[in-house]
């Protein structure tokens, strides 16, 4: 019989002689042992089916080797020699033998974290087959990447920005900028903003990536100009240079046609399930809770901190 060897099966051992015992993974070959190369399989055997080493009767494959090498590869940076990588696979089946022969299966915690993984199993594949069943035109799709870059802002913009704590601090220093001062020098001197060291520099930014206040002061103003009067915010009050303007480059139909059939495949899941649980008799016999804000009315007040306390600081 031969035994699949499940990857998640194997790397619970997986290392163990790569750490454990190195010197067992390069056994040394005999001096007349003949090349490997001049061995060949059976011209009627499939290559994926070879045996490479049998534990009590049990064959491990070649393809089964080599799935756990391609594992390996990929999560390893260094070089694993396949000799190593199936003495851990003879570990991990002569483990695997014992396990079953412990007669841990029949116990009532294993049989329902079987039955928790196979359920998870099939919910997974029956989810991956029921949204493959899902089948959308080149219309429906289009729609879909219509109103996905309507909500895209149609500019993106290069600005500077001086960030302090007070009004009366902003006027004076916009009051210095507008009579001739040079605006990075400004930033790196009074900014408290972590742009300040770098003169102010926020780079390229969309509008939907700045607080309200800010990115809507930032579109109605021209290149090369100065807000006005400062711009405040929750994290104090700003003067803004706006230094460059483009148009945002959109992405193209084509490029994430995969994204938007998958976003369409989650919308019509959701209504799917939405459908089976109408349809379903669901009775929900969890007690229901007070809301929070009722809770709170019934509970004892707290003593009132001393007026003489002093604020926290808020956070920028």
């Amino acid at each position: 019989m031969h035994f699949k060897l499940s990857t998640l099966v194997a790397t619970g051992l997986l290392g163990l002689q790569l750490i454990a015992s190195p010197a067992f993974a390069e056994d040394a070959k005999p001096a007349d042992a003949k090349p490997a190369e001049a061995v060949a399989a059976p011209a009627a055997t499939p290559a994926a089916s070879v045996t490479v080493a049998t534990v009590n009767g049990t064959a491990i494959t070649r393809e089964q080797l080599d799935s756990i090498m391609e594992m390996v590869k990929r999560s390893s940076p260094n070089e694993v020699d396949e000799k190593t990588v199936l003495d851990d696979l003879i570990a991990t089946e002569l483990a695997r033998q014992e396990a079953q022969k412990s007669g841990l299966a029949d116990s009532p915690e294993v049989k329902a974290q079987v039955k928790d993984y196979t359920d998870k199993v099939v919910l997974n594949a029956w989810m991956q087959k029921t949204a493959e069943g899902f089948k959308f035109t080149d219309e429906e799709l289009k729609a879909a990447y219509d109103k996905r870059v309507a909500d895209i802002p149609k500019f993106e913009y290069k600005a500077r920005h001086i960030l302090v704590k007070d009004k009366a601090e902003a006027d004076a220093l916009l009051k210095e900028i507008t009579e001739g001062a040079d605006f990075a020098k400004v930033a790196e001197k009074a900014s408290k903003g972590p742009s300040g060291p770098m003169g102010g520099d926020l780079g390229w930014f969309r509008p939907d990536s700045m607080v309200p206040p800010f990115a809507e002061a930032v579109a109605k103003m021209e290149v090369n100009t100065i807000s006005k009067e400062p711009v405040q915010t929750q994290f104090g009050w700003h003067i803004i240079k706006l230094e460059e303007k483009r148009d945002v480059q959109l992405p193209e139909f084509d490029k994430i046609k995969p994204q938007l059939q998958r976003m369409l495949e989650q919308e019509k899941m959701i209504a799917y399930m939405k459908d089976l649980r109408g349809k379903a008799d669901v009775k929900v016999t969890l007690p229901e809770t007070k809301p929070a804000e009722a809770a709170a009315t019934e509970a004892k007040p707290a003593e009132a901190a001393p007026t003489e306390a002093k604020p926290a600081e808020a956070k920028q």
